[in-house]
């Protein structure tokens, strides 16, 4: 059964390690069961990148992961296996009506991208 991150924390415009002009990105944190999702996303041009870690109190534990890009319709366009010490990069474009589905272990997660 899949259940809703819930969105904790949101920033728009200018991003630490990303280089974004204002207004052409954002970061969000969502929480996901016990752990956090920390995500931002950098627009350039017709590209963009999403840029995601899982994050959790005393240390990421899971033995498998993957977090799958899903376009309006629900079609995957795009999946990153995750491991608990790296992120993840997918190169998009327009993220608009887009979601991003974690899966962790045996937990799936729907992530609201708009």
């Amino acid at each position: 059964m899949k259940q809703q991150a819930i969105l904790i924390l949101t920033s728009e415009g200018t991003h630490p390690g990303l280089r974004t002009a204002p207004g052409t990105g954002w970061t969000k944190l969502f929480q996901a069961a016990d752990y956090y999702l920390d995500l931002s996303y950098k627009q350039d041009s017709e590209q963009g990148l999403l840029v995601g870690q899982v994050l959790r109190e005393g240390g990421v534990s899971f033995s498998t992961g993957k977090a799958t890009l899903l376009d309006p319709q629900g079609t995957p366009l795009q999946t990153a296996e995750l491991t608990p010490k790296a992120g993840f990069r997918l190169t998009v474009g327009n993220l608009a009506e887009h979601r991003l589905e974690l899966t962790l272990d045996q937990a799936t997660f729907d992530v609201a991208l708009s």
